[in-house]
């Protein structure tokens, strides 16, 4: 039989070619075969996986092999120091995500009760982790996959997060409402975009990803139509691809929005736009 160190070690050399970070991802992988936390790899190394754990691993690794996300695989997920379930029917959150929280929590750090509308929600990660930094804060959260909205209110629940979730395209499905601030991390990528991991391409839901008008259409649809339900002093933040920034703030300017700034991730790429009404 094998113990954990041997497995983290096949795992990890099994996974150099497919993975940056090889061996952390063999460490998750018979973390969730074993059920256990990652400490226990270092302090009980020797300890054999039985018959039920290594067909678990196994599987787990060849499926990582053939290019799927980890996060898949375990099911969850860590964004903004909160652990999300996640499935092919959601986008993983990316860390570079994180950069609209930011945002946003400082732009409303002034307001009592603030009414945030997060759209596109997938796996909720976005607007429950602004309810976890704001608890006072009226959050409206929509998605057009009812799949998504599933897995979102899951989380909203695991996480104890008061949000109200709507299955809606974009602004579609909303009543008459006004918020102080909108977030949204839209669709943004081209069809034909060379950067585009094909891994990522063949696992993760294409509508969450790929966007027409060469990644701007959804971006337009969002900023064209967020002034009706902004305040007089509300406030858009928007990811975006790096390259696009230029363009989404000819479409912030177009759409009559003012104070307009890019921000870059934490990697140094422009990455979200805001802008005020």
């Amino acid at each position: 039989m094998m113990n954990l160190k041997e497995a983290v070690e096949y795992a990890a050399t099994t996974l150099t070619s497919i993975s940056a970070s090889a061996k952390l991802d063999a460490q998750m992988l018979i973390c969730h075969a074993c059920n256990i936390e990652q400490t226990k790899i270092i302090t009980y190394p020797e300890q054999t996986l039985n018959e039920q754990q290594l067909e678990l691993f196994t599987s787990a690794l060849n499926r990582r092999k053939n290019g799927e996300p980890l996060a898949y695989i375990t099911g969850r997920k860590e964004f903004w120091s909160l652990e999300f379930t996640v499935s092919e029917r959601v986008l993983i959150p990316r860390p570079e995500t994180e950069l609209l929280i930011e945002l946003t929590l400082n732009e409303v750090s002034n307001t009592k009760a603030p009414r945030i509308l997060d759209l596109g929600t997938g796996s909720g990660a976005i607007s429950i982790s602004v309810a976890k930094e704001r608890e006072d804060a009226k959050i409206v959260a929509t998605d057009i996959s009812s799949q998504a909205l599933e897995i979102a209110k899951k989380n909203a629940e695991k996480h104890n997060a008061e949000i109200t979730f709507i299955k809606s395209s974009w602004y579609e499905n909303l009543a008459e409402e006004i918020f102080d601030a909108i977030i949204c991390n839209p669709p943004y990528i081209a069809k034909d975009d060379p950067d585009l991991d094909k891994h990522v391409y063949q696992h993760e839901p294409g509508k969450a990803l790929i966007s027409d008008e060469n990644g701007l259409k959804d971006l337009e649809l969002v900023i064209a139509g967020a002034k009706e339900y902004l305040s007089s002093t509300g406030y858009l933040a928007v990811e975006h691809g790096f390259q696009q920034a230029k363009k989404v703030q000819q479409l912030f300017d177009q759409h009559g929005f003012m104070s307009i700034q890019t921000h870059k991730d934490l990697t140094g790429l422009d990455r979200a736009t805001t802008g005020h009404t």
